[in-house]
């Protein structure tokens, strides 16, 4: 009695050692996390964009002006199009320099949107072909264009355009502005200087700390290396 009973015991401890190692089933993997918008998907198709465009031109410089922030918002190179051409040819000064200010705000900004392929109903905002270069070198050659203006307070506008989108090739066009007949545009042209070199001064000085911080970095994995 007492051997049957100890097999009794032994099988049922057998029994709870074998499912302890047993190994689990495996869980199917998880399903991966939906795709992060990091733009907000347009609320028009691009057959619709043209009927905007068309807005750029109306009557109203108000609804242009609308018409002008909606394109922009849609992040489309036609976009730049349209306030290139409203910065030099508008009639409406006021237009020309909000026109003026927002191309240097958004300097070379290059787009780049795609839909989600969790979401097949999300449009698409075509990506911006242009690189960052290019853009900047476009936006400038625009802003000393308008630097030019007959009127003093687009140049005025276009020069601190430049200084706001920082392209410090433009150095000598804004030299030129210091002969200007106008008073207050020379003083913006030295104010533009003196801001693209304090940019650069500051770029170059954020440089040389990178450069100090990666050559002390290979000198401490040498010395540990060793």
């Amino acid at each position: 009695m007492r051997y049957l009973l100890m097999i009794v015991v032994l099988s049922v401890a057998g029994y709870f050692a074998c499912q302890q190692f047993k190994p689990k089933p495996s869980l199917p993997p998880l399903p991966p996390p939906p795709a992060i918008l990091t733009e907000p998907a347009p609320i028009i198709n691009p057959e619709e964009q043209a009927k905007i465009i068309k807005s750029a031109s109306d009557q109203d410089p108000d609804v242009r002006w609308q018409a002008i922030i909606f394109l922009d918002k849609m992040k489309v190179p036609s976009a730049y199009d349209v306030m290139f051409d409203k910065m030099h040819k508008d009639q409406d000064v006021e237009l020309r320099i909000k026109v003026i200010t927002l191309l240097g705000q958004r300097g070379a900004q290059k787009i780049i949107m795609q839909s989600s392929p969790n979401d097949p109903l999300t449009q698409a905002i075509t990506a911006d072909p242009t690189s960052r270069e290019q853009r900047i070198a476009e936006i400038s050659q625009h802003l000393v264009a308008a630097a030019k203006d007959p009127l003093p307070e687009i140049r005025i506008t276009a020069l601190q355009a430049l200084d706001v989108l920082g392209d410090y090739s433009v150095g000598s066009a804004v030299t030129d502005c210091l002969k200007d007949p106008d008073e207050k545009v020379r003083l913006q042209a030295l104010k533009t200087l003196n801001s693209l070199q304090d940019k650069k001064a500051a770029l170059i000085e954020a440089e040389r700390k990178h450069q100090e911080d990666l050559r002390r970095k290979a000198e401490e994995a040498a010395k540990n290396g060793h």
